[in-house]
């Protein structure tokens, strides 16, 4: 389903889709703080070293295993702009059962609220919000956020679900990719068993990862963005690993990828006298520490799906070449950290310098 523009809506609806768009830029903020800087302060203060991230381990298709961070913190969510429906219980899994009520999250072991809980509580606009956010965030599968319908204002924002899980098959999300990208007219395994494996792999490098290193949730992740292109408004899914020591977004906007990495400070003097910023302005707005011959920060990188990624122009049929690229890296940058609300990223060529 195409996702409908800004400009294909009515009234009410950019209203909400303004909405969404200001919480969701909330959510990322403190998303970024909780699966980056809050594990760096955390090796900070124990006096442990922290597992940067690689130049290499952003580039696509990365293969290697990594060892899981100890201090990590990884989560699994979904954002949508609108509700969805509960004709997609099949393979989304939320129902009552699951629903944020006092008496289903009164089963999670150590989950302690400041205050009382009521069913406001889990609305984005409470002060409450992200109390409950976090503390859900250890539970496994996915916390699903979404527009909530069963009140008067029905532009509010509410965490509905919690322990979500993703239930369509691999094999179905590589056929629905391969149809959209037009490598296959109807099935999977209409040109034989070695192309559907092909372009099940590809399913996974299309998202940023490597078919074999991909782990639950990161597999649960991608596999939720290409159902969830099957419903209507915008939808925003967040993954953070512990293995990779990443936080990665899939949204209309595309692949993003958010890390923890170490900048040489010879580079980094290149990058702020080109935005005009002096190194104390770069330390208080960018840095999370530094070393020596290095600045720590949040580098956001972006990526982009190439021609054979894309669905053709023509709309014609076309033969899956395995080694043409899906997705190569966009854009890079510095950012700044989730308090300095007033600085803007710094673009940088990172990923790829030698």
């Amino acid at each position: 389903m195409q996702k409908r523009s800004r400009f294909e809506l009515g009234h009410t609806e950019k209203i909400r889709r303004s909405i969404y768009v200001y919480l969701r830029d909330e959510l990322e903020q403190k998303l970024k703080f909780l699966a980056l800087e809050k594990p760096y302060r955390t090796c900070q203060e124990k006096n442990l070293p922290y597992p940067f991230v690689e130049s290499g381990d952003l580039r696509p298709k990365k293969k290697e295993f990594s060892k899981e961070s100890p201090t990590a913190q990884p989560f699994f969510i979904i954002f949508c702009e609108d509700t969805i429906e509960d004709v997609h219980q099949k393979y989304i899994r939320f129902s009552e059962d699951n629903r944020i009520r006092k008496e289903t999250i009164s089963l999670v072991p150590d989950l302690r609220l400041h205050r009382s809980f009521s069913s406001a509580v889990r609305f984005f606009e409470r002060d409450t919000f992200f109390e409950l956010l976090e503390q859900l965030l250890d539970i496994d599968y996915c916390l699903l956020i979404q527009r909530e319908v069963r009140y008067k204002k029905r532009n509010r924002y509410a965490l509905t679900h919690f322990h979500v899980k993703i239930d369509w098959p691999i094999a179905e999300a590589a056929e629905s990719l391969g149809r959209e990208l037009r490598y296959i007219s109807k099935s999977l395994y209409e040109k034989g068993d070695r192309y559907a494996e092909i372009l099940q792999q590809k399913l996974f490098e299309y998202y940023g990862w490597h078919h074999q290193a991909a782990g639950g949730r990161r597999s649960a992740a991608l596999i939720s963005a290409q159902y969830l292109k099957n419903v209507w408004g915008l939808t925003t899914i967040y993954v953070s690993s512990a293995e990779t020591r990443t936080l990665t977004s899939y949204s209309e906007k595309g692949v993003g990828r958010y890390a923890v990495v170490q900048i040489e400070k010879k580079y980094v003097k290149q990058l702020i006298e080109s935005a005009n910023l002096t190194e104390e302005a770069f330390r208080q707005g960018y840095a999370l520490g530094e070393s020596n011959e290095f600045f720590d920060v949040i580098l956001y990188v972006s990526y982009k799906h190439t021609e054979w990624g894309s669905p053709p122009s023509d709309g014609k049929l076309r033969i899956l070449k395995p080694d043409y690229a899906w997705l190569v890296v966009d854009m890079e940058m510095i950012l700044p950290t989730p308090h300095a609300v007033s600085f803007r990223p710094i673009h940088v060529k990172w990923v790829y310098r030698s």
